[in-house]
C-alpha cells in the first residue's frame, strides 16, 4: 500500500484527509522534528503550519526521498510558483474534493507533477505570454477543429472558454484536446505549451 504522511496543524483538516485518503497507508506527523525524519513517502503538507525555513523544510523532505504535495486554504499563482520553484511534487487547496485530491496523490506517485486546475490555469496563462516561439508548423498534422483548439489552448484557453468560444460542448473539446496530445505526443496542458517555448 502506498504510504502518504499528513501534516497539518487543523485537525478539521486532518480528519478530511484522512476520509479522503482512506484507500492509503496514511500517518499523521505530528511534529517538525518528525517531518524531518521522514523518509520514502508522499507528504501532503498543509500551509497552516507555518514554517521558519520553507525552503530548508522542503529540500530536507526531498533529500530524504520523499515527494510533496503542499495544500493551502486559498491557493494563489504566486504561491504555487514559489512552492514549485523550492521542488515540491504538487500544489493544492486544503479543502479540495475528494477526487482532486485522490487525483493529486495519484499523479505524484506515478511521478508527474500536479497543480489544482484553477492555478493550472493561470500559470498556462502567464507561461503562453512568455512563449516567444509563435512557429505553429507544428500544428500542421491537425484538423482544422483541433487546430483552432490547439492555437486557444496556447494562448491560455481553458475547456469551458474553448467550447464556449467554438460553440460546442465540454465534452467535444475535450475528446479533440485528447486527440491534439496524442498527435503531438504530449500529455498534459504545460507539455503542450512547452512545445512553443523556444529552447535555447
Amino acid at each position: 500500500m502506498k504510504k502518504l504522511a499528513l501534516f497539518t496543524s487543523s485537525e478539521h483538516i486532518l480528519n478530511r484527509w484522512k476520509t479522503n485518503l482512506s484507500d492509503y497507508d496514511c500517518m499523521v506527523i505530528s511534529s517538525f522534528d518528525e517531518l524531518l525524519k521522514i523518509k520514502d513517502v508522499l507528504v501532503v503538507f498543509s500551509t497552516c503550519v507555518k514554517l521558519k525555513s520553507e525552503d530548508i523544510v522542503i529540500d530536507n523532505l526531498l533529500k530524504n526521498n520523499n515527494k510533496v504535495l503542499v495544500l493551502d486554504s486559498s491557493p494563489k499563482l504566486e504561491n504555487a510558483q514559489k512552492w514549485l520553484s523550492l521542488g515540491i511534487n504538487g500544489y493544492g487547496n486544503s479543502f479540495m474534493s475528494n477526487i482532486y485530491l485522490n487525483s493529486a496523490v495519484e499523479s505524484i506517485f506515478n511521478d508527474l507533477i500536479w497543480i489544482v486546475p484553477e492555478v493550472t490555469m493561470q500559470l498556462l496563462k502567464e507561461f503562453s505570454k512568455t512563449a516567444v516561439n509563435n512557429d505553429d508548423t507544428i500544428l500542421k498534422d491537425l484538423t482544422k477543429t483541433e487546430y483552432q483548439i490547439a492555437i486557444l489552448l496556447k494562448n491560455g484557453y481553458s475547456n469551458s472558454e474553448i467550447a464556449d468560444e467554438l460553440r460546442s460542448s465540454i465534452n467535444t473539446v475535450k475528446t479533440h484536446i485528447k486527440n491534439i496530445y496524442f498527435k503531438l505526443e504530449v500529455n498534459d496542458r504545460v507539455s503542450f505549451i512547452n512545445l512553443f517555448t523556444n529552447k535555447s
